[in-house]
């Protein structure tokens, strides 16, 4: 479970998201969503350690987690895929994968079979793939790291809408194993199609939360946090 309590960032000292409580619970896909430069990655950021809260408390499965330190959230089973795909570009793919894994923990998702371009070019460096198959990597490195949580930044970018969906299917298994997961992506449709509770963000705070089945059957409840 991914929790925050009070929280306030942003950068600089400026807070851009302000007394935010949030949880993700293990066995949720959870879809944040709002217009940009609404605090979504700031959120994503602060949660996993990439960036220092300006005031509030994180915990991750009941512990506090220690703000600013990207390395602690990961040891403690918290991974993150940025906007920028996350990848090592100088280390092979096979590389990557094997800075990901975690000792002792075998994800109930074979990463290779959902994502078979890994296996097939698993001796290039990973700065030679093309951007649709970086996210491809990152996500699977995601899925080899995120025991506890996974938080993905825009997880649909360069992927083909048949991957989408079937990322998502992926996604879905490991919540019910157990995994807390947050998406957040530009195009909302696929996303909230597949989650079960759906976030909305507006001027750094949460303005919507609801069961995801709410939110299919009266799409209109998005329409006002989406459109400019």
């Amino acid at each position: 479970m991914i929790e925050a309590h009070a929280l306030d960032a942003g950068y600089d000292g400026v807070p851009v998201v302000t007394g935010l409580d949030l949880t993700i619970a293990p066995g949720e896909v959870t879809a944040l969503l709002g217009r940009n430069g609404m605090g979504k990655t700031t959120t994503m950021r602060t949660l996993a350690g990439q960036l220092p809260a300006i005031g509030g408390e994180l915990r991750l499965g009941g512990r506090a987690l220690r703000s600013g330190r990207a390395d602690l959230a990961a040891r403690a089973g918290l991974s993150f895929l940025p906007d920028d795909r996350g990848v090592f570009p100088r280390l092979t793919v096979s590389e990557n994968l094997a800075l990901a894994r975690r000792r002792g923990y075998e994800p109930p998702v074979d990463v290779t079979a959902l994502f078979p371009v890994i296996r097939e070019r698993r001796h290039v460096d990973a700065g030679d793939l093309s951007g649709g198959q970086k996210q491809q990597l990152g996500l699977a490195r995601a899925m080899l790291a995120g025991e506890k949580a996974i938080l993905v930044d825009e997880f649909s970018q360069g992927l083909q809408p048949s991957l989408v969906r079937d990322v998502l299917a992926a996604f879905r298994e490991l919540a019910a194993a157990g995994v807390a997961v947050l998406l957040v992506d530009q195009s909302p449709d696929a996303l909230v199609a597949a989650a079960t509770r759906v976030l909305a963000m507006e001027k750094g705070s949460i303005v919507l939360d609801a069961p995801a089945a709410e939110v299919r059957d009266d799409p209109q409840r998005l329409l006002d946090f989406l459109v400019i």
